[in-house]
């Protein structure tokens, strides 16, 4: 999250009310053309198996893809909403679906799920609760994501570390537990020293144990908050309360994971938005491990030779293991000239057919839960095992945080945690100055 998603969201504010114009295209035939919207490139080739699909069924309807990276297709996304010129279809994401559903630039689909008898007891009941507001429908589940560890199977073997024993790990705000000493393990100095020797130079780091570089922590410091019995927020759309104890504790073990014990690429090469992410420093040799999305496998697939690399779930902390769960939607445009074709391909891309597509090429897990196993299978077969995600998810787990004060709360959590993982600022003082800024605009 950053300052361009905070502009965009007030542009957003803005936009004129849905009269509604035109999106998408139609022929005297009967022919429509659709424009559909996505961020994530390395999904285009499913998306094109999809529409492929799609289209031995509704032959006239042709989907025009349009993709835009993150910061861009958002603030691409506001000014189309602001001119009335957005596409019919497009990738939604929990941290835009609040003022999106309440600035009514979402087509409702409750109807149409009830006339169509569509069984959404295929989605995961949280996941498919993600897409409620004031008792309306407006997305079905596209994929889910959690988080989990990635490390180097090379810089483990160098350090004498089983991998098996990967996911046994603890942590706890107090010695760190087995997952710092794991980490100390896999920092080396550039005499071949790693942390726990008396010789270790600090100041001539060759490899870090971990790298982390999330803007508001979804990669990091919230997984462990849940590990803590930290719940980000009081209940869904509820304020924040991250200045919690529990909280607050995941915090400074975060930064102390950079200041205290040394083991983090340091923040000054990792702070968002700026800074290098943790895949960039795990495939460049630069870090041995990193928590990270399962979005991004198909980063280290491409820059990692197969076997080279592994994924484990996440260390326990003093409440468990666990995971923030995620996922996207793909959601209706209320201003599209054709809603009932805008619905039958949503409708599509929520089936097990289209999802299965998804899931047998590697592209994300899959919205519906009984095709996860298809989307490991996919990925033990270019010889990584992913199971670590599943397992990250069956631990404890908290959802993306559902507020209408998302933008205030990812501007003021870059600002003040940035400082935190400096060594400048008090966990405790960062978290109750995100708290104001962000509550203030419930």
């Amino acid at each position: 999250m950053n300052k361009t998603r905070t502009a965009a969201l007030a542009a957003l504010a803005v936009a004129v009310p849905l009269g509604l114009a035109a999106c998408g295209g139609g022929d005297d035939d009967g022919a429509v053309t659709l424009r559909y919207a996505f961020w994530d490139d390395n999904q285009r080739p499913a998306l094109e198996a999809m529409i492929e699909e799609f289209n031995t069924e509704h032959p006239d309807i042709t989907i025009e893809l349009e993709q835009n990276p993150w910061d861009d297709y958002w603030t691409g996304l506001d000014t189309q909403f602001a001119a009335e010129d957005a596409p019919d279809v497009f990738w939604d994401h929990v941290s835009r679906f609040p003022s999106y559903a309440s600035n009514g630039v979402l087509l409702p689909i409750t109807d149409r799920i009830e006339e169509d008898g569509l069984d959404t007891s295929i989605y995961p009941e949280n996941l498919y609760d993600s897409w409620q507001y004031e008792d309306e429908q407006y997305g079905l589940p596209k994929d889910w994501d959690s988080i989990a560890l990635v490390y180097r199977l090379d810089a483990l073997e160098a350090a004498g570390i089983d991998p098996a024993t990967v996911n046994d790990l603890e942590w706890n705000p107090v010695d760190g537990g087995t997952f710092v000493e794991f980490l100390q393990k896999l920092t080396i100095d550039e005499n071949g020293n790693n942390a726990l020797s008396p010789d270790f130079d600090a100041e001539n780091v060759a490899q870090y144990g971990i790298a982390q570089a999330s803007g508001t922590g979804q990669t990091d410091w919230w997984n462990f908050a849940v590990q803590n019995g930290c719940s980000l927020q009081s209940e869904p759309w509820g304020p924040y309360a991250i200045d919690e104890p529990e909280c607050v504790e995941a915090i400074q073990f975060t930064a102390d994971l950079y200041n205290r014990w040394g083991v983090s690429m340091p923040a000054e090469a990792t702070n968002q938005p700026n800074g290098g992410l943790g895949a960039e420093y795990v495939v460049a040799g630069q870090a041995a491990t990193t928590m990270d999305g399962s979005w991004m496998l198909g980063t280290y697939r491409d820059g990692l030779d197969p076997g080279t690399w592994a994924v484990a779930d996440n260390p326990a902390g003093p409440v468990g293991s666990g995971s923030v769960i995620n996922g996207l939607s793909n959601a209706i445009y209320a201003g599209t000239e054709h809603p009932d074709e805008a619905w039958e391909f949503v409708k599509f891309l929520g089936s097990e057919k289209a999802q299965r597509i998804a899931a047998e090429t590697g592209s994300v897990w899959p919205g519906i839960a009984s095709l996860n196993s298809v989307f490991a299978d996919y990925w033990s077969e270019q010889g990584v095992d992913v199971s670590g995600f599943q397992a990250a998810a069956e631990g404890t787990t908290i959802g993306y945080p559902l507020s209408m004060s998302d933008a205030a709360f990812g501007t003021a959590a870059l600002d003040e945690f940035n400082q935190v993982w400096l060594g400048q600022k008090d966990a405790q003082e960062a978290a109750e100055a995100v708290v104001e800024i962000a509550n203030a605009e419930q």
